[in-house]
């Protein structure tokens, strides 16, 4: 059964997910920025250029509805940062042929018993017509496979 639209998306051109997580804001925050805890829930490798001019690259092989399938490679160009709350990223694929990158903001809220990761990804209209919707929902699936990841890799002891 196809997944309903959620509030704060607006069909190819912003998507928003949204979830809660069993550890304090800045221990969330790890996982945002440190590349061998984003390889266990975003990404098979990862790099993280930290400050106000870093950058996050990400590589993988699984497969994606949007073209090409696998193996893939997205940049976020850092537009605004400030741990353990915010992080706004330039975000595109590289091996697509985007002619635009989205912008990507990850928000950390403290909540009772934890806190909750924000992910709003918007733009997806600048990138050619033929392409924005299938791109829109490639990451709709993403991230809401990945943050059912991340939630369930907090609660796993890290591997040594």
């Amino acid at each position: 059964m196809p997944e309903a639209i959620r509030e704060g998306d607006i069909p190819g051109v912003q998507l928003r997910r949204r979830q809660r997580l069993a550890v304090p804001r800045e221990e969330a925050w790890t996982w945002l920025a440190e590349p061998h805890k984003l390889t266990r829930w975003l990404a098979d490798e990862a790099e993280v250029e930290a400050g106000p001019a870093g950058s996050l690259l990400l590589r993988g092989s699984s497969p994606r509805v949007d073209p090409p399938p696998a193996p893939w490679r997205e940049r976020g160009r850092t537009v605004e940062i400030a741990p353990p709350e915010l992080w706004v990223l330039s975000f595109e694929r590289l091996d697509a042929g985007w002619t635009a990158a989205t912008r990507l903001t990850l928000r950390l809220h403290a909540i009772p018993g934890g806190s909750e990761l924000d992910v709003l990804q918007h733009g997806f209209q600048r990138l050619p017509l033929s392409l924005g919707l299938t791109i829109w929902e490639s990451y709709r699936i993403r991230w809401r496979t990945a943050l059912a990841r991340l939630a369930a890799a907090m609660e796993k002891p890290s591997s040594p």
